[in-house]
């Protein structure tokens, strides 16, 4: 399918499907995935116009990226797979389900909330100055504010101990990012997007995965959606930054494989 999004499986067994985050790609997920596939099929998504679907035109809208992934699900006949998103992927997860996206597959949402910023009776984010001096650091010069961010993505510590692992400096590299037309539309999606009312329609069971100390996605963001999802766990990680599946990974790792052994795959004998 020409308009299908560039996914790349690998492992066997019951379905785990991977959407990265904002100016990201599959990349990122790089050992992390590895060990993930030793027991499940992992399946990694580029989102439009990121990565391995980078030639891809828009819209770039959460409402777009959420039909994208439901169409890769469609395609690999994959209903009621387990879901994992990190940063803005949790989002478009939660975006889909704000389209009416039927599933009882398990959801893993890491570093994630319903709202970048603050809003009425949202404390959770961050204040909207802050996001739109990025989007227009990002709009007035591209790189730059691309290692502003990026630097947002660790905590010190974290940058200085991972400097050398292959992931992260994946994760760094500015030039395997989307073009500025793809990272403004969903940085501006990002502002404006309150997905509150979505977390409601969920039921399936859900893993919050969130950094203590993350700059991005404040940790109260991940607290939200924890008492908000009815029966949700929650792994909040202290000294901890928003990549967690790098800067953690063995824990993460654990953490999901345990969870989706313990509440999805036991009860879904479709892919067995």
């Amino acid at each position: 399918m020409a308009d299908l999004i560039n996914y790349h499986i690998k492992g066997n067994g019951k379905p785990l499907v991977l959407i990265h985050g904002w100016a990201m790609h599959a990349q990122v997920w790089q050992g992390f995935s590895d060990q993930l596939a030793k027991q499940c099929m992992v399946v990694e998504i580029d989102l439009r116009g990121h990565g391995a679907s980078r030639a891809m035109e828009g819209p770039h809208t959460f409402e777009q990226y959420a039909r994208d992934v439901a169409a890769v699900l469609k395609h690999l006949n994959l209903r009621n797979a387990a879901l994992l998103g990190w940063s803005m992927g949790a989002s478009i997860i939660l975006k889909m389900f704000a389209q009416d996206y039927k599933s009882t597959g398990a959801l893993v949402l890491v570093s994630g909330n319903p709202s970048l910023i603050q809003r009425d009776n949202y404390e959770s984010g961050l204040a909207p100055m802050i996001v739109k001096h990025l989007f227009k650091q990002v709009q007035r010069d591209y790189q730059r504010g691309l290692r502003t961010f990026m630097g947002l993505l660790c905590t010190a510590e974290e940058h200085e101990r991972y400097s050398d692992d292959a992931a992260y400096r994946t994760a760094m590299d500015s030039t395997l990012c989307p073009d500025s037309k793809a990272a403004l539309s969903t940085l501006a999606c990002l502002q404006a997007e309150d997905l509150r009312a979505a977390v409601t329609h969920i039921t399936a069971p859900t893993l919050i995965v969130h950094g203590k100390r993350d700059k991005i996605c404040l940790n109260g963001g991940g607290h939200y959606l924890y008492n908000t999802i009815p029966n949700a766990q929650m792994l909040m990680l202290p000294d901890t930054g928003h990549m967690p599946f790098i800067t953690r990974r063995e824990s993460v790792v654990k953490a999901v494989l345990n969870f989706l052994a313990d509440n999805f795959y036991q009860h879904n004998k479709n892919y067995d």
